[in-house]
C-alpha cells in the first residue's frame, strides 16, 4: 500500500481511536434513550429484533426453516446467545453497535497510514451516510456483512498471495454468507485475486489481453480459491434446500427479480459521489484524455447503453423507489427514462475510469471485479434501493484514496472533497433522524401480517 513519509502507525492509530469515539458519540445517545424512530428502528422491531428473540428463545436448537428476517441466520444467532444469557435489548445494541466500530476503525486505521492524522476526516462520508449509521444504531445486519466484504478486500489487496490467504478469505466469505447470502458474490473477489496473482510473481497482473497468458499457473492457483469457497457455497446451498428458495418462506414473494435499472442507478450513484471529488479526479481526466481515450469512448457508450435499454422512472412497483429515486421522481421522464439515470450512468461510468487510473494495475482487476460482482447480484433483486449499494460505494472511494499515489501526495484535494461529501451526507441524515416518527412495537399477529405484506410504508425508507 501507498504510504506518506508523515505517516505512521501511531497516527493510524490515532485515527482509529478517534473514529470510534465519534461514532460512540453520535449512536450511543440513541441506543441509551430507547430511540424508536424511523426505518432503522421499524425494521429491527418488525424484522431482526423478533428473529433474536424467537432464537434466543429455542436456543440450542433455533428453528432456521422459516422466520421473521429475509437474510441468513448468522447476525440473528450471535445476538440471540447474548440475549439469552440475559442481557437486555440495550446491552444487545451497544455489543452489535462494535460491528460498526470494526468497520469503521479499520477503515480509518488504513486511511491514518496513507494521509496521517488527516485520515480521520477521509471516514466521515462513511461516518455520516445514514445506511452505516441506521445499522450501528438498531439491530440491522448490515455492517456485519459489510466489515467481512471489508476484510476479504484488504486480503486480496494488501497480504501476498498464498494458500493461507486464499483458505483464510473463503472462511472469512463462508461467515459472511452465514451473515447475508446476497454476498456470495464475493466470492469472486478471491478467484479473480488468485487467477491475476501478486505482483512479485513471475507472472506480472496482466492487462486485459494477457489476462490468459500463464493458464497453467493461474488455473492451479484458480483451483485452491475455488476450494476455498466451497464452505461457503455448501453454506448457501443448505439454506436454498431448507428455505425452498433464496430466501425464508415468509418473504419469498418479495424479493424476486431481477431490476434492469440497478446498474444504471449504481453508476448513476457513482458519478455523484465522484462530484465531491473533481478536485482530484478533473485533473486526472485531463491527464489521461490521450492515453486513455479509447477507454474513456467505452466507458461512456457502455453507460448509455446500460441507462436507456431498462425503464428508469421512479416506480414503486418495480423496485424503484426510496433515497435518490426521490430526486429523479421530480423530473418528468422520457419513454420511462429518467434524465438523471441517462446522464448519471455514462458519468459513472467514466468516473470508474478515471478512479482507476489512480490505482496499480492489480488493484484496478480487484476494485472492478468487486464492483461487478456486486453490481450483478444487486440487480437480481427486485428492490433497487440507494441502502443496498452507497456503504459498498463509499468503502472502495475510501480504499482507492488509501491507494492512489496522487491522492496522496495531494491530501489537501482529497480532505476538502471527503468533507463536502461528509457534509452532504449530514445534511440528509441529520434530518432524516430528526424527523423520523415514532413506531409503535408491533404485536406478534402483527408482525406476522407485516412480513406478509413485506414493503414498509415508503415514508419509513430514506
Amino acid at each position: 500500500m501507498p504510504s506518506n513519509p508523515t505517516s505512521s502507525k501511531s497516527a493510524a492509530k490515532w485515527c482509529l481511536i478517534t473514529t470510534t469515539l465519534l461514532l460512540v458519540a453520535i449512536t450511543y445517545p440513541f441506543i441509551l434513550t430507547g430511540n424508536q424512530s424511523g426505518r432503522g428502528a421499524s425494521d429491527d422491531l418488525i424484522y431482526h429484533w423478533p428473529t433474536i428473540q424467537s432464537f434466543a428463545n429455542q436456543l440450542p436448537t433455533p428453528d432456521l426453516s422459516d422466520y421473521q428476517s429475509a437474510t441468513t441466520p448468522g447476525y440473528h444467532l450471535e445476538l440471540a446467545l447474548v440475549n439469552r444469557l440475559g442481557f437486555s435489548r440495550t446491552f444487545v445494541q451497544l455489543y452489535a453497535n462494535l460491528w460498526t466500530v470494526l468497520l469503521l476503525g479499520l477503515i480509518a486505521y488504513c486511511a491514518g497510514k496513507s494521509f496521517g492524522k488527516q485520515g480521520l476526516l477521509i471516514t466521515l462520508p462513511l461516518l455520516t451516510s445514514m445506511y452505516i449509521l441506521f445499522p450501528a444504531i438498531w439491530l440491522l445486519p448490515d455492517n456485519a456483512g459489510w466489515l467481512a466484504v471489508l476484510l476479504i478486500l484488504i486480503l486480496a489487496l494488501d497480504y501476498p498471495l498464498s494458500t493461507k490467504t486464499i483458505l483464510t478469505s473463503g472462511i472469512v466469505l463462508a461467515f459472511l454468507v452465514l451473515i447475508r447470502q446476497v454476498h456470495i458474490w464475493a466470492a469472486a473477489i478471491i478467484w479473480i485475486t488468485a487467477w491475476i496473482g501478486s505482483d512479485n510473481q513471475k507472472n506480472q497482473t496482466p492487462t486485459l489481453t494477457k489476462l490468459f497468458s500463464d493458464p497453467i499457473t493461474r488455473t492451479r492457483r484458480l483451483i485452491l480459491a475455488l476450494i476455498a469457497t466451497i464452505p461457503a457455497a455448501l453454506l448457501l446451498i443448505y439454506f436454498l434446500r431448507l428455505w425452498g428458495g433464496l430466501v425464508p418462506p415468509s418473504f419469498q414473494d418479495h424479493h424476486q427479480g431481477p431490476n434492469p435499472a440497478t446498474p444504471a442507478f449504481i453508476l448513476t450513484q457513482i458519478s455523484i459521489l465522484s462530484v465531491f471529488f473533481a478536485p482530484l479526479l478533473l485533473p486526472q481526466l485531463k491527464s489521461i484524455a490521450k492515453s486513455h481515450r479509447n477507454w474513456i469512448i467505452a466507458a461512456l457508450t457502455l453507460g448509455l447503453l446500460i441507462a436507456i435499454i431498462p425503464e428508469s422512472s421512479y416506480s414503486t412497483e418495480a423496485g424503484r423507489y426510496s433515497g435518490w429515486w426521490n430526486i429523479i421522481d421530480k423530473l418528468p421522464a422520457i419513454a420511462n427514462r429518467s434524465p438523471i439515470i441517462l446522464l448519471g450512468a455514462p458519468a459513472g461510468a467514466l468516473a470508474c475510469v478515471i478512479w482507476s487510473s489512480l490505482i496499480s494495475r492489480r488493484d484496478t482487476w480487484i476494485f472492478a471485479t468487486t464492483l461487478i460482482a456486486f453490481t450483478a447480484a444487486q440487480t437480481a433483486n427486485h428492490a433497487s434501493w440507494q441502502r443496498y449499494h452507497e456503504p459498498l460505494l463509499l468503502i472502495l472511494i475510501a480504499l482507492i484514496l488509501t491507494r492512489a499515489p496522487i491522492a496522496i501526495q495531494n491530501p489537501k484535494r482529497v480532505i476538502f472533497s471527503s468533507l463536502a461529501l461528509a457534509a452532504l451526507l449530514a445534511a440528509i441524515t441529520i434530518p432524516t433522524l430528526l424527523n423520523a416518527k415514532p413506531i409503535n412495537p408491533p404485536s406478534p399477529a402483527a408482525q406476522t401480517a407485516t412480513i406478509t405484506q413485506f414493503t414498509p410504508p415508503i415514508s419509513q425508507i430514506p
